[in-house]
Order: C-alpha cells, then sequence, then structure tokens
C-alpha cells in the first residue's frame, strides 16, 4: 500500500513528464508549421514509413483516435499522392495504405525541413526547459524507486 509521500511523488513525476510531453509537442508542432501538415497527418506519414504499412484500424489504435478521424486524415494524403490504399484480394474488407513514392521523398524532405525549423527557431530556451524537466523527472523518479 502506497503512502501519502509516495502517491505524492508519484503524482508530481505525472505531472513533469506531462509537462516534458507538451514541451517536445509544442516544439515539434513549430517544426512542423512551414511543411503545411497537420500533426496527425504527420503521425500518418511517418508511421507508414516506418512500418511499411498499416490499415486504418492500426493507425486509429497506434493513435489512439477513431477510424473515422484518420480516415478524414488519410483521405487529404491520397488526395495529394502521399499515400495509397491498397485492397486486399482475398479479403476486400482489409486495406493496406502505403506511401507512394512522392510520399516517400515528401515525408524525407520534411524530415530535413522540420529539423532546419527547429534549428532555426530559438529554440535554446525551450531546450533548456525540457532538459530541466527530465532531469526533474530523474530526480522525482529516484524519489520513488
Amino acid at each position: 500500500m502506497l503512502n501519502h509521500r509516495q502517491t505524492k511523488n508519484q503524482f508530481e513525476s505525472l505531472a513533469t513528464l506531462q509537462a516534458i510531453q507538451k514541451q517536445a509537442y509544442q516544439m515539434l508542432v513549430q517544426g512542423l508549421a512551414t511543411t503545411g501538415f497537420s500533426m496527425r497527418e504527420w503521425e500518418i506519414l511517418v508511421y507508414l514509413e516506418q512500418h511499411g504499412q498499416a490499415t486504418a484500424s492500426e493507425l486509429a489504435d497506434a493513435f489512439m483516435v477513431t477510424r473515422t478521424l484518420i480516415s478524414r486524415n488519410t483521405w487529404r494524403l491520397i488526395q495529394d499522392d502521399l499515400i495509397q490504399s491498397q485492397v486486399n484480394p482475398t479479403d476486400r474488407r482489409i486495406v493496406r495504405l502505403t506511401l507512394t513514392i512522392n510520399g516517400q521523398e515528401t515525408v524525407q524532405k520534411s524530415v530535413r525541413q522540420v529539423q532546419e525549423n527547429l534549428k532555426t527557431f530559438n529554440q535554446s530556451h525551450d531546450l533548456e526547459k525540457l532538459t530541466k524537466q527530465v532531469e526533474t523527472l530523474s530526480q522525482q523518479l529516484a524519489k520513488i524507486n
């Protein structure tokens, strides 16, 4: 059974972890600013690049959102010729999504663009803040263990 101090330390660690996640998310949004992609579209493209293919259900599970939301996001990417859908010939209910050649090239170009954007923004303060948050989390986790 956890005592009050242990519970408090766990909640502090969770709050710090959430602050780290928020900071990292904000930095990525800044990096994506000039690519024209929403965060969800970017996540889908990167997921497909890393995994090769996925169904809408797999993407929905991976991002913990509904299939409807994934379908909305993938529709634009299909229209922009960044991803393609392929129906399984043995089970037409299964539709696999993959990057097109254009999609692969666009992801690579966008990764470089995001990296460049992150370099050009004044990230030193953000990185300092992130580093301090990680150090704080480390100290908090040490108290728990």
